[in-house]
């Protein structure tokens, strides 16, 4: 499995992670699961109180990516991805790039 992306037109690193959407006390009015390259990958939509949406996807329980989009119109605005599994998402991809599920979620 290759780490990061596949194409990447607008992809942007930042050491520190970037700020993670605060999903607290907000229910997924969408929950999706499918099997890709062996790993169980759930997505989970949110409503955001400002009147956006933010998918949480994760591979065999491990949160490493969040989907985000300010006005609930295609395409997102941005994915922030855990490359390293650190906890950090340090990679910001625009909505033309393409991504794998990241090595560290399969092990």
């Amino acid at each position: 499995m290759l780490i990061g992306p596949i194409v990447s037109v607008g992809q942007e690193i930042k050491r520190e992670g970037w700020y993670i959407p605060d999903l607290k006390g907000l229910t997924p009015y969408s929950i999706t699961i499918q099997y890709v390259d062996g790993v169980e990958k759930i997505v989970e939509k949110f409503y955001t109180p400002r009147g956006g949406h933010v998918a949480r996807v994760s591979g065999n329980g491990k949160v490493f990516a969040y989907a985000v989009d300010m006005d609930q119109e295609p395409p997102i605005d941005y994915l922030l991805i855990d490359p390293y599994g650190s906890g950090k998402f340090t990679q910001k991809l625009n909505s033309e790039d393409s991504y794998f599920i990241p090595e560290w979620v399969s092990e």
